[in-house]
């Protein structure tokens, strides 16, 4: 062999390994993010001093109005929402696999075991013989994560499980809000309601009372006519009002889970 081939073979031995080397840390998965790093000045023109902004305390809010049929509403609704019921469905299965994917990092260990009672023939002597028969097998595999996959889909699945429990929070901070706003649009159309009521009884007595001044003179059939005409569109007024709060029991059934009232 000359010195040329065995030059080459001796270079082909030595880019092998590194050809290889090079191969494999494609296969890697990554890399990791990182953060752009932006120059920031450290002050601004103008920029007064302030102390730090506390976070406002959203939990249990609707509480402070010490309404128990908005609690009870509330309380319905967290329970029985479809919307929070799938959201929560889902926490489960992203839990799940997380669980399993978080599974793939460790060793699987398998194991078995036998017993069994078993009876001979009869011998030459006439007799026969019983015996037990025990069997055990153990068995342990785990998958080197060579190329950074199983690590990866861990993560994944981690921020998959994140994303499921801030779906959920928005879910029911959503259905809070949906359910005061509703149940305030309700109480304030029973307040319109007994209010155009009375308002009408008393624009009935008031019109009575002006055609009662019509038949002694000191009224005119123009002021009969104006004090009839505003206790009607008043009392016109009650229907209006009687559907718009049925209209909002109705998103409150439908916002707890209830059948529609």
């Amino acid at each position: 062999m000359t010195g040329l081939e065995r030059g080459s073979v001796a270079a082909g031995r030595l880019l092998a390994p590194m050809l290889t080397a090079v191969l494999l840390a494609g296969c890697v998965v990554g890399p990791d993010y990182q953060a752009p790093m932006l120059a920031m000045p450290a002050n601004w023109s103008g920029q007064k001093s302030m102390k730090p902004a506390q976070p406002a305390q959203l939990s249990q809010w609707w509480q402070r109005l010490r309404d128990p049929e908005l609690n009870t509403l509330v309380d319905e609704a967290v329970a029985g929402n479809l919307d929070v019921a799938t959201a929560k469905a889902r926490i489960r299965e992203a839990r799940a696999t997380y669980r399993q994917s978080a599974g793939t990092l460790l060793p699987s260990v398998d194991g078995s075991g036998s017993a069994t009672r078993n009876k001979s023939a009869e011998t030459t002597s006439g007799s026969d013989a019983t015996y037990n028969e025990y069997q055990a097998g153990f068995d342990a595999s785990w998958e080197l994560d060579l190329f950074g996959g199983n690590r990866r889909g861990v993560e994944a699945a981690r921020y998959g499980l994140d994303a499921s429990q801030e779906e959920l929070r928005s879910t029911l901070l959503t259905l809070v809000g949906d359910v005061a706003s509703t149940y305030a649009q309700a109480r304030g159309y029973q307040a319109r309601i007994a209010l155009a009521r009375r308002s009408a009884v008393s624009q009935r007595q008031t019109a009575e009372l002006t055609r009662t001044m019509a038949q002694a003179g000191t009224a005119t059939a123009a002021d009969v006519a104006k004090a009839m005409g505003q206790a009607a569109s008043t009392e016109a007024a009650v229907p209006t009002l009687e559907a718009s709060y049925a209209e909002a029991v109705h998103r409150l059934s439908v916002l707890t889970g209830r059948p529609p009232a």
